[in-house]
């Protein structure tokens, strides 16, 4: 590839974003191809329905800030493709991305020839490009979000893990991975491993017993959160949130700059993680360079909060209902008695009018806009949907003339439904040119 704009092209265009290929037979091929780079340094896994990734985020500071090399591939991206794949919180390069790119292209070209079937799809293709990366970087140890479910996730071409993280289980892709929390337990402990240690926030005995016969059956030792760890908050404040952890350790009075009571056990499972995971690579976790990782830590999108013109816009995905009900009480929590203006669009796969009904409890007026993404679902059918819960409900298609429209409403905004919509929202308020919902 000559220029990162046609790298993307191609991986949008050649390797159809959004299609799902189920089986593990083409990234264990490709990565066949490209002498298994995977295997090259020691991986956490982590899945879940909500959290995977502040989990995934706090995990990687954590790691980084003991010295260790630390990879992070996540996905989906919220400001830039190469925000999938990073370094100690440093993005893949634009040059990086093209380089990989063109080196594994006469392998895909090798798959690609042999049918449809065999064709690597772009979450394919862009998890190999991570692996091969995170080998020239020689890392320490890389922590390797799930794309979606997890048993037939192209991440879990991994043979072990030094951690298997399953953060929580709700309802989200029902048509792909299952109709009951039950069901889609098992597509996420799918990712268990041969004795590797298991980690997990479910609290719910029923989903429990999922993952932890799951664990059992692979010899695998499992913690769960409130029974093997736990945390405990002090103080909620925007951008400063005081919580005590007990494990392994216990350490009082820490500080993370993520927002909510649900990023203090994302936290708590970061910080399990990190014990079990520190402990088989150096001799265990610094309560200082602990605290200094937990400051620092960085998750753009949720529950972010900015300042456009003297008026505040927060951020989160809050795509399916568990995470609805979390961002309800979060802005509970740090915006007492208000109601807010929403901004809200969602994609077509999700079920967005549990979404609506559990959010309508903090809309004083909301503003539907279509997510810039072709799964969107049209602004004015969702706006009905509003229309039974909220008196002030108006539906503009295009995102950028719906912010401006709400911020002209309300001093308070709240953006939600869709982390792409978060994402197009968040690169419009930073001056970031590369629209991440089509890159």
């Amino acid at each position: 590839m000559k220029t990162y704009s046609e790298a993307i092209q191609y991986l949008y265009n050649s390797r159809p974003y959004g299609k799902i290929k189920f089986g593990l037979f083409r990234i264990r091929e490709l990565l066949e191809r490209l002498g298994n780079p995977q295997k090259s340094y020691p991986i956490i896994h982590i899945t879940g329905t909500n959290g995977k990734g502040s989990v995934a985020a706090i995990t990687r500071s954590i790691m980084s800030s003991h010295g260790l090399k630390t990879g992070l591939n996540i996905s989906p991206h919220i400001t830039t493709f190469r925000e999938r794949i990073q370094v100690d919180g440093e993005y893949i390069s634009e040059g990086d991305v093209c380089r990989i790119l063109k080196n594994i292209e006469p392998a895909l070209e090798k798959m690609d020839r042999k049918g449809e079937e065999y064709a690597p799809s772009f979450f394919e293709v862009v998890t190999a490009i991570a692996f091969q990366y995170f080998k020239e970087e020689s890392c320490d140890v890389v922590v390797l979000e799930v794309g979606l479910g997890g048993r037939f996730d192209a991440s879990n071409v991994i043979d072990s893990s030094l951690v298997s993280v399953v953060t929580s289980v709700g309802l989200d892709h029902t048509g792909i991975l299952g109709d009951t929390e039950e069901k889609i337990a098992i597509e996420k402990s799918g990712i268990i491993k041969l004795e590797c240690p298991v980690v997990s926030g479910i609290t719910r005995p029923a989903i429990r017993r999922v993952v932890s016969e799951k664990a059992r059956s692979m010899n695998s030792p499992y913690f769960f959160y409130k029974r093997d760890f736990d945390a405990t908050g002090r103080e909620y404040a925007l951008n400063r949130n005081i919580f005590d952890y007990t494990g392994s350790n216990n350490f009082e009075n820490l500080q993370i700059n993520l927002n909510g009571e649900h990023q203090t056990v994302n936290a708590a499972l970061a910080i399990k993680t990190s014990e079990i995971a520190m402990g088989e690579i150096r001799s265990g976790l610094g309560e200082e360079k602990l605290r200094m990782a937990l400051k620092s830590v960085s998750w753009p999108g949720r529950f972010e909060v900015f300042s456009q013109d003297s008026k505040s816009v927060i951020l989160d995905g809050a795509h399916n209902p568990d995470a609805a009900r979390v961002l309800r009480r979060t802005v509970e929590k740090y915006f007492p008695g208000e109601r807010l203006t929403l901004l809200f669009g969602s994609l077509d796969d999700k079920d967005y009018e549990t979404n609506i009904k559990v959010l309508s409890e903090i809309a004083d007026s909301v503003v539907v806009c279509r997510v810039p993404n072709h799964r969107s679902i049209h602004p004015e059918k969702v706006a009905d949907v509003w229309r039974k819960y909220c008196s002030s409900v108006q539906f503009v298609e295009e995102h950028e003339i719906a912010m401006n429209k709400a911020l002209e409403i309300s001093d308070s905004l709240l953006v939600c439904g869709s982390l792409y919509l978060v994402s197009e929202i968040r690169n419009l308020l930073t001056g970031v040119s590369e629209h991440a919902g089509r890159y």
